[in-house]
C-alpha cells in the first residue's frame, strides 16, 4: 500500500460513535495521508456524542446539517446529512486532489457512493460496525469492523491493568509465555445473521484449501502466506485476522491445526523473514 496516498475521510456522525475516533485515525494512517477530514451531522440536536474537543484533536471539520423536513420525520435530519456527505464526496472526486476515500458509516445508503468512487479509480475504504450490510462492505475495496477492534482494544487495556496489579515476577512471566499454546478452537468463528455476519473461519479454510492453495502452491504444497492473504483480501473486503481474534495473519494460521507454517527468507542476502503455509 502506498503510504503517500491522499485520502478523503468522511464520517457519518449520525451513525458512528465517538468511541471509535482513535481507531479510525490509527487504521487510516496505514493506508495514506488524510487531506480532507469531514464529519457530518446535526451537532445542535444534542443527540450526537462527538465533541468540539474531538474536532480539534483530530482536525475534523464539522459539517452542520439541519433537518430540512418537519421534526416529526425521525430520519429527516439523518437523510440530509447523508445527502450532504454524498455531494461533498463527488465534489472532492472531481477536484482531482485525492486518490482514495474513507467512508465511516454502518449505513447501506452509501453502497452506491462507494461503487461510484471505485468506478472512478478511487481506492475506497469503509469503516463501520458489524451490523453493516454486506452490500456496503462489498462495495468497498477494504472494510474495517470498528466494534470488533474496539472490543479487542478494551480487552488489551484490561489485561494491562490486571498485569500491573498482579505484578508477577520475571520468572513467573517466562513460565507463562513458555506454557502458552494457541489452540484452533480459540479462533473466533461466530455465526450471526447471514447479511452482516463475518465469513466463518471454517468457510475461509475451505476456500483456501479448494481454491487458493491449488493455484498458488508449489509442487510440495507450500505457498506464500502473503500471497494467500492478498487473495483473501481481494475476495472479502472485510477479511481481517483481527476479526478472528489474532492481530497478525501469521498468528492466525499458526493457531490452526489445518495448516503447517514455516519461516523462509526471500533471498540469502536479506534478513527479512516471511511465512509459507500448506494444508496438512
Amino acid at each position: 500500500m502506498n503510504q503517500d496516498k491522499k485520502i478523503a475521510l468522511l464520517i457519518d456522525a449520525e451513525n458512528i460513535s465517538r468511541n471509535y475516533r482513535k481507531i479510525i485515525m490509527q487504521e487510516l494512517a496505514k493506508y495514506g495521508t488524510t487531506t480532507y477530514r469531514r464529519i457530518y451531522g446535526d451537532f445542535t440536536s444534542g443527540k450526537l456524542n462527538w465533541t468540539s474537543e474531538d474536532m480539534l484533536k483530530y482536525s475534523l471539520t464539522p459539517v452542520q446539517q439541519y433537518s430540512n423536513i418537519s421534526s416529526k420525520n425521525k430520519n429527516s435530519g439523518k437523510n440530509s446529512s447523508d445527502i450532504t456527505l454524498v455531494i461533498d464526496a463527488m465534489d472532492i472526486l472531481y477536484s482531482g486532489n485525492v486518490e482514495g476515500f474513507c467512508i465511516v458509516s454502518s449505513d447501506s445508503d452509501f453502497t452506491k457512493l462507494a461503487s461510484r468512487l471505485r468506478e472512478a479509480g478511487m481506492f475506497v475504504i469503509g469503516m463501520g460496525e458489524e451490523k453493516t450490510p454486506l452490500a456496503f462492505r462489498k462495495s468497498c475495496e477494504k472494510f474495517i469492523l470498528l466494534d470488533i477492534l474496539y472490543k479487542d482494544s478494551e480487552k488489551d487495556k484490561e489485561k494491562k491493568s490486571d498485569s500491573k496489579k498482579s505484578q508477577p515476577s520475571k520468572s513467573d512471566d517466562k513460565t507463562k509465555k513458555s506454557s502458552k499454546k494457541v489452540k484452533e478452537e480459540d479462533i473466533k468463528d461466530d455465526n450471526k445473521d447471514e447479511e452482516t455476519a463475518i465469513m466463518p473461519w471454517s468457510s475461509i479454510v475451505n476456500i483456501i484449501n479448494t481454491e487458493i492453495l491449488p493455484e498458488l502452491a508449489d509442487e510440495d504444497g507450500w505457498a506464500s502466506l502473503a500471497d494467500v492473504g492478498n487473495r483473501l483480501y481481494k475476495l472479502y473486503s472485510d477479511f481481517d485476522s483481527r476479526n478472528y481474534g489474532y492481530k497478525k495473519l501469521s498468528e492466525l494460521f499458526k493457531a490452526d491445526k489445518n495448516f503447517e507454517t514455516k519461516p523462509a527468507k526471500p533471498n540469502p542476502d536479506s534478513n527479512l523473514v516471511y511465512y509459507l503455509i500448506r494444508a496438512k
